[in-house]
């Protein structure tokens, strides 16, 4: 939850930007309409606002006051003005503030609230500033900085190459075109051999007069171009709209990935997921179990209750699972079964891990139209024997369907021969 103070005086204004914030609940703001309101809010603040929204022209302070009074408690700050003035521009942007919006719209609303939550986001967006010019270096890591993100860099191509191998997190590369060693295009060659658009973004920048060089740059790999000198908008607007593409993008990914109902991951993505993370253990020679586990009786609850209850009920049994053994990979296998992933596991070990969500299960009715529905699991679990995912599907199941026919409501394990 971020704390953001939004300043302004016009009753129309703040109506429009409750309306946009309400819509996300990341944000927990506090409003104002006079710079005295707003200095008594920081100062009695418990928590640091991570932003401010600041009106330029407020009754008491019609000068851009508060700019510079947010700006002085380092609270990043975006300006909103009732007009466009070009120096006051350049003059903001100098100091230091996010950006400039002008109240021209219901858009221009959207936009700053946009931006609000851009910076939340931000803040865990690693980017890596490649240029052999140490001004120009510090220049992109100082509009970077500005608007939160992370940044690293690197002088030229080759050392871009060995901060990325150490830096598996950067999300976006801004590179130079005219480096020694290495230049911009060969870089972006380089990356793209091991890294797709949608592992690292790449924004290529040059002076040039070269018409061309865009279209090099687009063709061998980068996602965006940029031609120096560059105004701050649009460079931050360049780099938020490709961060924005690529969020969309792992959205509609990991959608794919889920089970619509539960939220959890379904067969295929874990049955991929599983022998990626079984690779990675083998390598270091780490323990790892499979637990499988099914709702007892589950046919019988769709038959008795509905299948409308069923879907309720694995539900609400997803949602415990994942906040009780949210630290393992675990995805709704089937039906009523699920399954989980559990590294550095012995059998027994996972095994009991298991039976305490069993027990914690078969203590908790589930709400549904005003009936309490005691529902009972019974689970199979295996270690995971020289990477063999396929045999440990089939020893869990075969502890599964044993610990059904002892009775339900237990689980069975299989240690390793």
């Amino acid at each position: 939850m971020k704390h953001i103070l939004v300043v302004e005086d016009s009753p129309m204004v703040l109506k429009v930007l409750k309306q946009f914030i309400a819509q996300h609940h990341d944000l927990k703001p506090q409003f104002a309409e006079t710079l005295g309101q707003a200095t008594e809010l920081i100062a009695r603040a418990t928590t640091p606002f991570f932003a401010c929204l600041a009106d330029l022209g407020l009754p008491d302070a019609p000068n851009g006051e508060i700019v510079e009074f947010c700006l002085a408690k380092k609270i990043p700050t975006i300006v909103l003005t009732g007009s466009y003035n070009e120096e006051n521009r350049k003059s903001l942007i100098a100091r230091g503030v996010v950006d400039y919006v002008v109240k021209e719209s219901r858009f221009a609303y959207e936009y700053a609230v946009k931006l609000l939550i851009r910076l939340t986001k931000n803040e865990e967006t690693h980017v890596l500033v490649t240029d052999d010019s140490v001004t120009a270096r510090a220049h992109l890591k100082k509009l970077l900085k500005t608007h939160l993100y992370q940044v690293s860099e690197a002088k030229d191509g080759k050392e871009a190459i060995a901060v990325l191998e150490k830096n598996p997190d950067i999300k976006l590369l801004i590179t130079d075109y005219n480096m020694p060693t290495m230049d911009g295009i060969e870089l972006t060659k380089h990356v793209r051999r091991k890294m797709g658009n949608d592992q690292l973004i790449i924004i290529a920048l040059s002076s040039e007069s070269d018409r061309y060089l865009s279209a090099r740059f687009i063709k061998n790999g980068a996602s965006d171009f940029l031609k120096k000198p560059f105004i701050h908008e649009e460079f931050y607007c360049r780099i938020m709209h490709n961060l924005e593409e690529r969020e969309l993008l792992e959205k509609v990914q990991d959608y794919a990935n889920r089970d619509h109902l539960t939220e959890l991951y379904n067969r295929r993505y874990f049955n991929k997921k599983a022998e990626e993370i079984i690779t990675e253990n083998q390598k270091i020679g780490a323990i790892m179990s499979l637990c499988l586990m099914g709702i007892d009786n589950f046919n019988e609850l769709n038959d008795n209750f509905g299948h409308d209850c069923g879907d309720h009920l694995l539900i609400e049994f997803s949602k415990s699972l994942s906040k009780n053994i949210g630290m393992f990979v675990s995805s709704r296998y089937g039906g009523g079964e699920f399954a989980i992933l559990m590294p550095k596991l012995t059998a027994e070990k996972a095994a009991r891990l298991a039976d305490d969500f069993r027990d914690f299960i078969s203590s908790q009715p589930i709400d549904y139209n005003d009936r309490k529905i005691n529902i009972t699991l019974s689970a199979g679990v295996c270690e995971i024997e020289n990477g063999d995912f396929s045999a440990a599907l089939t020893s869990s199941y075969q502890s599964l369907r044993k610990a059904k026919k002892q009775g339900h409501n237990c689980v069975v394990h299989t240690n390793p021969a």
